[in-house]
C-alpha cells in the first residue's frame, strides 16, 4: 500500500467514525474515550511515512470536523521497547497477521515516536506524556489523577466540545 493510500484510508475511516459515533455522543454531552485519533495520523503517516505534515493536518481537520480531544495521553517508551511490547501483545492475542506497522524497520518507529513527542511539545496542555517504563500501576494512577482533575474542573463531570 502506498503511504498516500494509507493516509486517505485512515482519514476516510475517521470521518465516518466522527459522523456516526463521536458527533452524536458529543451532542448528548457524553465523555468519549478514543484509542488513537488525529495525532496518530500525524505521527505515523506524517513523521513515520514522510507525508507532508501540512497535508496530513489539513486532512485531519477535515476528517475530524475540527474536533480535538480535551486531553491526550501519550504512553511513551523507547521505540525498541514499544515494538517489543506490540509484538508480544500480537502473539498473545493471536493477531500476528495484524502487525503491519510492527514489521517496519526500527527507524520508522523512531520517527513515529519523535512525531508524537513533537506534538506533545507543541501542545503540552492537551498532550500528557506518561513514561510507561514506570509500570502499569504508576501509569494508571497518573492517568487517573489527570482524569479526576478534568472531571472536577468541569463541574458536572461531563464536557462537550460541540
Amino acid at each position: 500500500m502506498t503511504p498516500l493510500s494509507e493516509l486517505l484510508l485512515y482519514e476516510a475511516s475517521r470521518i465516518q467514525h466522527v459522523k456516526e459515533i463521536i458527533e452524536p455522543f458529543l451532542k448528548k454531552g457524553v465523555v468519549i474515550l478514543c484509542d488513537r485519533f488525529s495525532d496518530a495520523t500525524v505521527a505515523y503517516q506524517g513523521y513515520g511515512r514522510g507525508i507532508d505534515l501540512r497535508l496530513v493536518e489539513s486532512l485531519n481537520s477535515l476528517a475530524s470536523q475540527c474536533i480535538k480531544p480535551d486531553v491526550t495521553f501519550l504512553l511513551d517508551c523507547p521505540s525498541d521497547l514499544g515494538l517489543k511490547r506490540a509484538l508480544q501483545r500480537n502473539r498473545a492475542l493471536n493477531r500476528e497477521r495484524e502487525g503491519r506497522f510492527e514489521k517496519e524497520k526500527i527507524q520508522f518507529h523512531h520517527r513515529v515516536r519523535r512525531g508524537y513527542l513533537s506534538i506533545a511539545k507543541k501542545e503540552p496542555d492537551r498532550v500528557r506524556v506518561i513514561d510507561t517504563r514506570e509500570g502499569e500501576e504508576k501509569v494508571f494512577h497518573k492517568i487517573r489523577q489527570i482524569v479526576d482533575k478534568l472531571i472536577k474542573s468541569s463541574g458536572s463531570g461531563v464536557r462537550s466540545s460541540g
